[in-house]
């Protein structure tokens, strides 16, 4: 059972730690009592007076407690549960949304608003949120009166969330707690969710990637200008509103001051677009299980992914992104939004080999020019026949992770010796010992890679 499980778990103790202290007090008091209360004098008199009123005030906070908490408990209770009939109305009890904080990759403002009940007398009232993978934010503290038409109808909360990792994050559930003023109880409600939200890979403030090979050439271009008559975009007309503005051609604006916006050569309308297919196939072991370096890696690629599509589309093109897995369709999104969102969702797959992906894709590569992107994870051996003829229209492009684990250098002796923490994040992950195979596999992979891109006639991107 690992953390993520334990903590879960952890969310149903009604008993706080507080209560156990205040039980440790109550048993002394107790055993105060029973022990003067044989002897005799004024001294005793007076330790038996102050063990009653010990015992009467833990008394009277445990049932301060007790009270506070399960009031607006029972209260949500019979509402889920007994009150609403209708099934939309139960749902339309407890709403969670979220909403992007930009520019801040990685923020998410999540706002919770819970119907017909208050928050403890005194008390709190907090939420928590637990994904499908077991991971949970930090609580959220449900310290606001919500109000619909001038009348008090609830309680809601607002809180800016840190989400780490690049993915889509589907909620499991949202537990809900109910703890009294001095913290002896935290009475928890569990309520299942059906929503979600995605982390986008970061935009990065650097130059856009450079598509261009070790051979000197623009795939990319290349495969499109053998399809076009001459060779490039053939005409141009003003900008008009509907146009897309990817297509605003700016050098013209520069120096006329007009909008002007390319136009495609209508006799091949499908050379517009460019199909870009990313492969996730980690081959790197152990494949039982993901990690954290494995994770740190697949944000990084996600980023990279990111950052082709956005130089491809900054050059007036069209892309075509063709996911290497199954993902299913949660939001209403324009094109790219959903493009980044097919990006973000992937993971890591061990089902779906380079070639096999390229076979069963290989009816839509005939539309447009073709990209294939994958990683230093994916061996060597199922490259083998990219630079087959079938393949003349592909061009890859190739994360190479050994880079990555380069630059993750760790720190100076000295600083090893007096300092706590030293390593980054991504060298700490590294140096784990589940981490250790597959960073040598990497390392391996990564110099055949190497020698078989020089074998072969591949346009190779190496980034």
């Amino acid at each position: 059972m690992n953390i993520h499980k334990l903590r879960y778990y952890a969310n149903y103790l009604f008993l706080k730690r507080n209560f156990f202290l205040l039980l440790t007090i109550a048993g002394f008091a107790y055993y105060w009592l029973n022990h003067y209360a044989a002897l005799q004098g004024d001294s005793a008199r007076v330790q038996v007076i102050l063990s009653i009123i010990a015992l009467v005030i833990c008394a009277m906070v445990l049932l301060f407690g007790i009270i506070t908490c399960v009031g607006p408990y029972l209260t949500l209770w019979f509402k889920k549960r007994i009150l609403e009939t209708d099934e939309l109305e139960r749902q339309d009890i407890i709403k969670i949304n979220f909403k992007k904080m930009n520019p801040a990759p990685g923020y998410v403002e999540a706002e919770v608003r819970i119907y017909g009940i208050r928050k403890p007398p005194l008390g709190y009232a907090r939420v928590r949120i637990v994904f499908e993978d077991d991971a949970q934010t930090e609580d959220i503290l449900l310290n606001r009166s919500l109000k619909e038409n001038g009348r008090r109808a609830g309680v809601m909360a607002r809180k800016a969330l840190w989400l780490p990792n690049v993915r889509d994050y589907r909620i499991r559930c949202s537990i809900i707690h109910f703890e009294d003023f001095f913290h002896l109880f935290s009475l928890p409600y569990r309520e299942t969710e059906n929503i979600g939200v995605f982390t986008e890979p970061p935009k990065t403030g650097e130059e856009p990637i450079d598509i261009s090979t070790h051979k000197s050439e623009e795939p990319v271009l290349k495969v499109v200008q053998h399809k076009f008559a001459k060779g490039e975009l053939l005409d141009y007309k003003k900008y008009a509103p509907g146009d897309d503005v990817r297509r605003i051609i700016w050098k013209n604006y520069a120096r006329s001051r007009e909008l002007t916006v390319r136009i495609h050569d209508r006799t091949f309308p499908y050379v517009s677009h460019i199909n870009v297919l990313v492969s996730f196939y980690d081959g790197a072991p152990p494949r039982s299980q993901p990690f954290e370096l494995k994770d740190f890696l697949l944000d990084i690629y996600k980023e990279k992914v990111r950052q082709v599509v956005d130089s491809i589309l900054e050059q007036g093109f069209t892309v075509q992104y063709l996911p290497d897995q199954k993902l299913a369709d949660h939001y209403q999104l324009e094109e790219y939004e959903r493009i980044l969102y097919q990006i973000s969702a992937c993971r890591w797959q061990q089902q779906l080999p380079v070639e096999q992906y390229i076979k069963e894709n290989y009816y839509k590569l005939r539309g447009g020019s073709n990209l294939l992107m994958f990683s230093s994870l994916c061996p060597s051996e199922q490259l083998q026949n990219l630079d087959n003829r079938r393949f003349e229209d592909l061009n890859v492009c190739y994360y190479n992770a050994s880079r990555t684990l380069k630059k993750s250098r760790p720190p100076a002796l000295l600083k090893r010796i007096f300092l706590i923490n030293t390593f980054d994040p991504l060298e700490r992950a590294r140096r784990k010992p589940i981490a250790r195979n597959a960073v040598k596999f990497i390392f391996r992979n990564g110099e055949k890679l190497q020698e078989a891109f020089q074998r072969s006639n591949l346009s190779v991107i190496e980034l």
